[in-house]
């Protein structure tokens, strides 16, 4: 089988010009420039002694490329060359580095931590280098997912253990989306000078019904025994403060006797002269003295 080379397009640009001699300048032999030629140079036509025209497309590849299946894994399924899987792998792996470079330019919202200050490149560069990964186990990788997002992995390798993070990035609204807090957390950094947010509070947890009907029934009678409960001890104090009131009686007693009243001025009268006195000095004037009776002055001496 004789060798040809191309020369050049026909003046036309339907056909190729082809030579027997390299680098020759004129062509005795030509080839039509249609679909079967193309499928030719694209690898679509059989081989030799092949019998069925492999049936995975173009698209097909560039399709299964983009789930994250490997070229190797499609040459292998679809029984084709290598090399004709990764003729078409390579506008599919321009479009996913371009993914990954909008990807690294997007910014990440932690509730309300709020938007990071930097983009997300930035914040995982730093937190690598940090953590003190190797600069040459990083790799970013990224497959299209059946709701049209992207979702893009971060591998490495920090104190001898492989760790990953990912994002999924939607092109239409150009939002990134950490899957994990893990990931978050890598790819944000909070402004230092914001105030922390304050701690959660836990909500109470809601009671049951059935316990919210018990409560709310007996809330109407609620006042009468509030009432009766406020009195019961009224009744009940003397039995049960019966040492109180017997002090309260002491101290009542001493404060009777203790302050003595200021008396006053008594009016000296003198007493009357006893009857008995009356009587006894009648007696002594009738009975007369001795001298009286020597001496004749006695009454009734003249007599």
């Amino acid at each position: 089988m004789r060798e040809l080379h191309v020369v050049a397009v026909s003046e036309d640009g339907r056909h190729v010009v082809l030579a027997t001699r390299r680098g020759s300048s004129k062509g005795t032999f030509k080839v039509a420039l249609d679909a079967t030629l193309a499928a030719a140079v694209r690898g679509d036509l059989p081989r030799p002694g092949d019998e069925e025209v492999p049936e995975i497309s173009p698209k097909e590849i560039q399709a299964r490329l983009r789930t994250g299946e490997s070229a190797e894994k499609i040459a292998r399924a679809a029984k084709v060359p290598l090399a004709r899987v990764e003729r078409y792998a390579g506008p599919v792996q321009g479009e996913m580095a371009r993914v990954i470079a909008a990807t690294r330019d997007g910014y990440v919202t932690r509730g309300r931590l709020g938007r990071s200050t930097v983009d997300v490149g930035t914040a995982v560069d730093a937190a690598l280098a940090h953590g003190g990964a190797d600069e040459e186990s990083v790799d970013w990788s990224t497959h299209r997912q059946e709701d049209g997002t992207w979702l893009v992995t971060l591998r490495w390798v920090a104190r001898k253990r492989n760790r990953s993070a990912s994002w999924s990035y939607d092109p239409a609204q150009r939002l990134v989306t950490p899957s994990d807090p893990a990931s978050a957390a890598l790819s944000h950094q909070a402004d230092q000078a914001r105030p922390a947010p304050a701690p959660r509070r836990k909500a109470p947890a809601p009671k049951a019904p059935a316990k919210k009907a018990a409560a709310k029934a007996p809330a109407k009678k609620a006042p009468a025994k509030r009432a009766a409960a406020k009195k019961a001890p009224a009744k009940k104090a003397p039995v049960k403060r019966a040492p109180a009131k017997v002090v309260a009686k002491k101290v009542v007693a001493k404060k009777v006797v203790a302050p003595a009243r200021p008396q006053r001025a008594l009016r000296v009268v003198p007493d009357p002269e006893p009857k008995s006195a009356k009587k006894a000095a009648r007696s002594r004037a009738s009975v007369p003295a001795w001298a009286d009776v020597l001496l004749g002055t006695a009454p009734g001496g003249d007599r």
